[in-house]
Order: structure tokens, then sequence, then C-alpha cells
């Protein structure tokens, strides 16, 4: 076979392969942190679209450019909505299911085992116990006068404080305005 004929050849049957290859399916990652932002871009003061939880699946649309955010599209009660999620925050697995040691043969799914946490008080008795045995038991009522301050705390609260010194808000309903944009198509900042 002459060489201009073989070139031709392997150019036609390269652009054949390359139409016929299909498109590699969207990839569908995890959330593995809790209260996960997704939000409408990877600028700090971005809009959160919604917040997820462990387990929540999305699919993965990319990277956004060569930052640490990955593009993705979220399916919830809320709508459907694509934005950016920290990689940080995502995994290619499910989470695995948590055991407690009270029923290990009993799994629970790991957003009701990050949301069992949240009722539980930084001291039980065991704990304040141990703590006064110690060198320095004053610390056990320091913890206690810091649950009863953290008590009287709102999430907005933490928010505003986090927004006055130039932090990123991890609650707070502040930069949910998605939620309340739903009901009237398009969300700012994204697209839904």
């Amino acid at each position: 076979m002459s060489h201009p004929r073989l070139v031709t050849l392997l150019t036609t049957v390269g652009v054949t392969l390359a139409v016929a290859a299909p498109e590699p399916p969207a990839s569908v990652l995890y959330v593995k942190a809790k209260n996960t932002h997704l939000k409408a871009s990877s600028q700090p003061s971005a809009r959160t679209l919604d917040i997820l939880q462990p387990g929540h699946s999305v699919t993965y649309l990319g990277r956004e450019g060569t930052t640490p955010w990955h593009k993705v599209t979220s399916r919830s009660s809320q709508g459907t909505f694509t934005g950016v999620i920290y990689q940080a925050n995502l995994s290619s697995s499910p989470p695995s299911l948590e055991v407690l040691s009270a029923h290990p043969d009993k799994p629970i799914s790991p957003t009701a085992f990050a949301s069992s946490g949240a009722a539980v008080k930084a001291l039980g008795p065991g704990a304040i116990a141990y703590g006064q045995s110690l060198s320095r038991p004053e610390s056990v009522a320091q913890l206690e006068a810091l649950e009863k301050v953290a008590e009287r705390l709102r999430d907005d609260d933490v928010a505003k404080y986090a927004r006055a010194g130039g932090l990123p808000e991890v609650m707070g309903t502040s930069k949910l305005e998605a939620r309340a944009a739903t009901s009237k198509g398009k969300t700012p900042g994204g697209t839904r």
C-alpha cells in the first residue's frame, strides 16, 4: 500500500472512530461532609444555592478552572441546581453506613449519624467527673459557661459574625436566597 493511501486510510479510520466514540457518561460523586454548600460560583461571596448532606449524589460536570472547586448538578427537594462544591467535600464512592456500639448489627445512614451529634452536649456527667479530677478542674466550669453562651446563639448570629470578619458563612439562612427564588423560576447566580 502506498504512503498516501495509508495516510488516507488511517485518517478515515481515525475520523470514523472519533465520530463513533460515545461521549463518556457523566460521573456521579457523593457529598461526604455535613452541611456542604452548593455555591453559585467559586467566589468567596457567591450565593449558596442549596445545602447538601452526606450521601447526597451529584452529577460531576468538570473542574472550575485550576481551582479546587468542581462544577456539579444537584437534584433535591428544593429543585435542580448547577453550581460548584469544594473538592474536599466530594467523594467518588458513597459514604459507608455508620455503626453504633449499642447496635453494631444495625448500621445507620451518614446523615442520621451526623445529625445525632447535633443534640449532644459537650459535657456529660462522665466528662465532668473526669475533668474535675484533673489538675485544672476550672476548665469544666469554663466549658459549661461556653455551652450556656452557645445555647443562646442562633445560626444567623454566627453567619453575621463570620461575614463581619470576612469569613465564609457555614451556617445561617442569609445565603440561602435561592430557596426563596425557587418559586420565581431562575435561581440568582446559578442555573435551575
